[in-house]
């Protein structure tokens, strides 16, 4: 009985996984394509060149999302030790454990950044409109690139052997006894001295991050509230776009990054609620990568808008 419903479970999760992945393709690729068109091409304002990059990095993690498919396809003859499926499969297990990591490293580091900006823009507005330029954004950009590009390639270097490989085809096969799938595919899944590693990951790339951003928000609603302070054009649309962007990153990435650790703490490693629910965390990180373009349209749609205008409509502030 407990055999024949962790196959059935196993079976449903593969399923929705994958359509979830083959959505969040379509959408991603489409909408991202679309906001960096806009924002690249046909806009000229400062937060333009934010979510122009924050459109690059999650087209760039949809791009990959097809890997994510090719795991899910190959694990069958990484089972059945067939040379070559096992090289592509892991292959693309490298490519989604790194492209992971940097999504989630670029884009919280983005999300940061705007948030930074959007309060020294309140609280300090004449050093903002003197300082406060295109040339100095695109600067910013470059070095948001560069920081949590070299750390995630360290990460990924120090990592790759005992997590890489270990982690996707966790999330692909699971290793609970009752289903009997992955002994044929063994892999040690004890976590050495670079635990420490890990957690510098989650607690600089997500942990600290989160709170500079809770910081510059209390700034700018304490500001609101208790100066007189005149907003400028388009602020109402433009924090609340930011706001919902921030807001939907931290819900979809909070369950990847708590997770693990919430699993180990309570015994259900490796069991099949763990497998199912890393799987809808997986899933949850696919949706961040498409859901932006959507809240633009959402949050922008006026009466007699198309598509492309509701997506200007809320990029195209200062």
């Amino acid at each position: 009985m407990n055999k024949t419903y962790g196959e059935e479970a196993y079976k449903v999760t593969k399923m929705l996984t994958i359509s979830c992945y083959c959505i969040s393709f379509i959408v991603g690729i489409i909408g991202n394509g679309l906001v960096i068109w806009i924002s690249g091409f046909r806009m000229k304002t400062i937060s333009a060149v934010w979510f122009l990059n924050l459109a690059i990095a999650d087209f760039i993690f949809c791009l990959c999302l097809p890997f994510r498919l090719i795991a899910w396809l190959t694990v069958s003859a990484v089972m059945d030790h067939i040379p070559d499926q096992q090289n592509v499969y892991l292959s693309s297990s490298i490519i989604n454990f790194f492209m992971m990591n940097l999504n989630s490293a670029v884009s919280v580091s983005f999300l940061t950044v705007i948030s930074v900006d959007r309060c020294v823009s309140i609280v300090w507005p004449l050093w903002a409109k003197v300082h406060r330029t295109r040339r100095l954004v695109r600067i910013a950009s470059v070095f948001v690139w560069f920081v949590p590009l070299t750390v995630v390639l360290f990460i990924n270097i120090y990592l790759i052997h005992d997590f890489a490989i270990i982690y996707v085809f966790y999330m692909v096969v699971p290793h609970f006894e009752d289903l009997e799938i992955s002994s044929s595919f063994s892999l040690d899944p004890e976590i050495s001295s670079k635990t420490y590693v890990i957690m510098y990951k989650d607690i600089f790339m997500f942990g600290i991050p989160l709170i500079i951003i809770l910081i510059c928000y209390s700034l700018i609603v304490y500001k609101l509230r208790h100066n007189k302070f005149k907003r400028p054009k388009g602020f109402q649309r433009t924090f609340r776009i930011i706001v919902a962007v921030v807001v939907c990153f931290f819900i979809c990435w909070f369950p990847f990054n708590t997770w693990p650790v919430a699993a180990w703490l309570t015994g259900m490693r490796e069991t099949l609620p763990d497998f199912i629910i890393s799987n809808f965390c997986l899933c949850l990180i696919s949706i961040s990568s498409c859901i932006n373009p959507i809240l633009y349209v959402l949050l922008g749609r006026a009466h007699g808008a198309n598509f492309r205008k509701s997506i200007k409509a809320r990029l195209e502030m200062q």
